[in-house]
């Protein structure tokens, strides 16, 4: 019957595998973060889920660029009822003085 090996010897080939695997020799098993560190980054993929858009492809831009065109923007319409209910209310900004200091 074989033997069991030594325990310098399981550690002899646990330093020899982790050169040839490139993974790091820790036999005293102390928290290092290393597991943390051989994570792929996630900023990439994260940049890259969303999709990329024009510089001028906003509404404001679209509507400057066509003058002649009546435009109607619902975002800014929902925007200014708001405003207006909020000033009803007492709860919008005050308006602007006339005096010059």
């Amino acid at each position: 019957m074989a033997t069991a090996p030594s325990k310098a010897r399981l550690h002899q080939l646990l330093r020899l595998s982790c050169q040839v695997f490139e993974t790091v020799y820790n036999p005293s098993a102390v928290r290092n973060g290393n597991k943390v560190l051989r994570k792929q980054l996630a900023g990439p993929a994260l940049a890259g889920y969303y999709p990329t858009r024009p510089p001028n492809a906003r509404f404001r831009n679209v509507r400057t660029a066509f003058e002649s065109f009546e435009f109607f923007d619902e975002d800014e319409e929902h925007r200014f009822e708001m405003l207006d209910v909020k000033r009803r209310r007492g709860k919008g900004q005050k308006k602007k003085s006339s005096k010059k200091k």
